[in-house]
């Protein structure tokens, strides 16, 4: 783990908070941000239920921008970081500003370029005045711990000295009418692997995260929040939106980051699963967990049931609740799960659990058969 990367600044934007603190308290009580929303009713969608940031106001096409600008305001202020002008920005999303495609079908004149992933990212390149490299990843809901894995690799190779990584979705109606057409929403909720779970609850946010090499925020007098050691990716390609049912690409993924790190599958404290609350994924994750883990399972925990699936911007959010999971020595609970799974036979935590947390991996996958595990840690000196 030598030229060690950390976090020293989160900023969220999400449907149980603004701001990790927020976020964080909410998750601890196991509240759910699931809605009912009238307007997806009255618009005709068979599933009117969803997981919105109903608290913060934005020009609906852009909705995603703002997000990602509050989130990386909250990131700089927490780091205490002057940035400096070649500041790098690695961002995620799986739609970019999904209302100004709706509105560029209906003849509005627009050109969708000014709305992709990219034009997210250089949103916050242009409100802090950076020359740095930008890098936009689309990689669907893998995108955020893709972002964080590609900043850790610039800041290794010394393309930039300091990162800006994360991701950012706004609600899509173009996504909702995607997942409920091909019956992978919940209208009471996500339940991830639970026995009794039977689909997805659409989300959106952002979270932005400060990384730095260790040895550079240290001798600036910033307190580092986390260590990130490692990515494993992989890609299944078995089918459009289905892993493969016996989890071979996630659990290539853990191998992968596990022995980047020349980590033990032992020394593993904490799992947040991807959890999607979909019967196919969540089996496929859970047989994962078993290839990887075998007898010495780590908790797991899931956070999509309190906050939804947020697409490309689900592993950073997940991932700013791993980071201040290790600050707090505690995993918050899994809302939506309450009933074991006879066919997972794995647990979800069902409270708060305080205990020592080293080390934690933070699970993804998305549709293409895309997988991504990335493992952070808690600061060594």
């Amino acid at each position: 783990m030598n030229n060690s990367i950390v976090i020293t600044g989160i900023g969220v934007v999400s449907p149980l908070g603004i701001g990790i603190d927020i976020l964080w308290n909410n998750l601890l009580q196991c509240k759910s941000s699931l809605q009912y929303f009238a307007e997806l009713d009255a618009a005709g969608y068979r599933n009117a239920y969803a997981c919105r940031v109903t608290n913060f106001e934005a020009p609906p096409i852009y909705r995603g921008a703002w997000m990602a600008l509050e989130a990386t305001r909250q990131a700089i202020t927490q780091s205490k970081i002057k940035l400096p002008e070649n500041a790098g920005i690695f961002l995620g999303s799986t739609l970019g500003e999904s209302m100004a495609y709706e509105m560029a079908a209906e003849g509005a004149d627009l050109n969708p370029e000014d709305y992709n992933t990219y034009s997210l990212a250089n949103a916050i390149a242009k409100a802090y005045s950076l020359s740095g490299p930008i890098q936009a990843l689309s990689t669907a809901c893998t995108a955020g711990n893709y972002a964080v894995g590609a900043a850790m690799s610039s800041l290794q190779r010394g393309d930039t000295s300091v990162a800006i990584a994360g991701a950012t979705e706004p609600f899509s109606r173009i996504a909702m009418v995607g997942f409920t057409r091909s019956r992978a929403m919940a209208a009471d909720g996500c339940k991830p692997f639970d026995a009794n779970r039977n689909g997805m609850s659409l989300g959106e946010g952002a979270a932005i995260f400060i990384l730095e090499r260790k040895a550079d925020a240290i001798q600036r007098g910033a307190k580092p929040l986390s260590e990130v050691y490692s990515l494993g990716l992989s890609c299944d390609a078995y089918h459009p939106t289905s892993p493969h049912p016996d989890g071979r690409g996630l659990t290539r993924a853990m191998n992968t980051a596990l022995q980047s790190a020349k980590v033990n599958a032992g020394d593993i404290d904490w799992v947040n699963i991807h959890g999607s609350g979909t019967k196919v994924s969540d089996a496929a994750e859970a047989l994962a967990l078993k290839n990887v883990f075998k007898k010495n399972m780590p908790l797991l925990s899931g956070s999509k049931g309190a906050i939804g699936h947020a697409l490309g911007a689900a592993s950073a959010l997940e991932l700013a609740i791993c980071v201040k999971g290790i600050a707090a020595q505690t995993i918050p609970p899994t809302a939506g799960y309450s009933t074991r799974d006879t066919g997972i036979a794995l647990d979800c935590t069902k409270e708060p659990v305080q205990k020592e947390i080293r080390l934690v991996l933070n699970n993804a996958s998305a549709f293409g058969g895309l997988n991504a595990s990335l493992l952070l840690g808690a600061c060594t000196s």
